[in-house]
């Protein structure tokens, strides 16, 4: 954020936040923007840092008036009648509305039914939405609104213009970082997918960080792919013949998919935290989590027990590594399998006769899924706790 902030050439004004809170220390923040060549006027500088809390308010109409003074003293003015600007502040894909843009308007003027262009891609604006949820039919400088219209996802920071515009050139793609670190020797092919733009963002700028700060010059990472979008077959496909990796960040992943990648024996993980991410990335650059997380074809932990009325037993489990297909061979532990050893016999093996999703038959679970297993024969001994084991 102090990068971009210092790239964009603008005034830089620090709101400090959560100072309500009890072990909230603002010398500290300010001696750590210090170290990193912000000096707030405190210690010495011109910026003006501003303590706040979002929670309470406290602070935020001293915040406003520092904005409205720093804008006056640098005579900042927006032209409603101007050329369109606008920065897109975070854009994703939503199922039922499709490609949502948040952006804030610089200059100019958003209005319904007007054609824009964004990160090289067109579109027609067909609804307008502000920061109160309320449908408008056109936004002006400084406002926060949410436009539905693009059916491509444009990139996070970059400018909406209006078509044709004279500003269309500064308003082009910028997917930037495509290989990470120098070396040669070890390079390490990435497919990334993530739910926002916003978190693919914030991914790739950790894994810089992991590249040229913790791992060093030993290592590359190598974008094949990086996009705010669903993992497809073609993905699994792209992985297969290039031998990458793909991970996925909050995304829900078609069964097909994870049965495909299972087929084509490639590694595909979802995550809902970066730092778990990350932490995997480091041990992929070292070969490690790819191989330990191969050698697992399917290994799920019983979380519930459902004994139906035809003594089917419903095994509710949650899928730790792999995945669990239908007609598949299956060994049950009351240990965890990682702790299992040559002498270790399964306290059951048989099929898994059929999987449920809710009410849904479905073919394939992946990690991090839960579902319902039924067993061919039936095994009345289960207990929560217990593990699936694929063999």
């Amino acid at each position: 954020a102090i990068a971009h902030a210092k790239a964009s050439g603008g005034a830089i004004i620090v709101a400090i936040n959560k100072v309500d809170l009890p072990a909230s220390d603002p010398s500290k923040v300010k001696q750590q923007l210090a170290s990193e060549n912000i000096l707030v006027e405190e210690w010495g500088g011109e910026i003006v840092a501003v303590e706040v809390s979002a929670k309470t308010g406290f602070g935020i109409d001293k915040l406003l008036d520092v904005i409205i003074l720093i804008s006056e003293l640098q005579n900042l003015r927006a032209n409603p009648e101007g050329d369109l600007e606008a920065i897109v502040i975070e854009a994703k894909l939503d199922r039922k509305r499709g490609v949502t843009v948040n952006a804030i308007v610089k200059d100019g003027s958003l209005e319904v039914g007007k054609d824009i262009y964004c990160s090289g891609k067109l579109a027609k604006i067909r609804l307008l939405t502000n920061d109160k949820g309320q449908s408008v039919k056109k936004a002006f400088p400084g406002d926060p609104i949410e436009i539905l219209g693009f059916k491509e996802i444009p990139g996070v920071g970059d400018t909406i213009v209006a078509k044709g515009s004279g500003l269309e050139e500064f308003s082009e793609s910028g997917d930037k970082i495509e290989i990470l670190g120098k070396s040669t020797k070890k390079t390490l092919n990435l497919i990334l997918k993530a739910d926002t733009i916003g978190s693919l963002e914030a991914i790739k700028a950790s894994l810089a960080n992991l590249i040229t700060e913790n791992v060093g010059a030993d290592y590359a990472i190598k974008f094949l792919i990086s996009s705010p979008s669903e993992i497809s077959d073609s993905d699994v496909l792209l992985a297969q013949g290039t031998k990458a990796l793909i991970v996925g960040f909050n995304l829900k992943v078609n069964s097909n998919v994870l049965e495909l990648a299972h087929s084509k024996n490639v590694f595909l993980k979802i995550y809902k935290t970066i730092y778990e991410l990350i932490d995997d990335v480091t041990l992929m650059l070292e070969g490690k989590a790819v191989s330990d997380e191969q050698k697992i074809k399917g290994r799920a932990e019983v979380l519930k027990l459902f004994k139906l009325p035809s003594g089917d037993i419903i095994i509710g489990c949650k899928v730790l590594a792999g995945s669990l297909k239908n007609n598949i061979r299956v060994s049950i532990y009351d240990k965890n399998p990682s702790d299992v050893t040559e002498k270790d016999k399964p306290l059951f093996t048989g099929l898994i006769k059929n999987l449920k999703k809710g009410r849904d038959d479905i073919n394939v679970v992946g990690k991090d899924n839960e579902c319902g297993v039924l067993l061919k024969p039936i095994f009345e001994d289960v207990k929560v706790g217990y593990y699936l084991e694929v063999r």
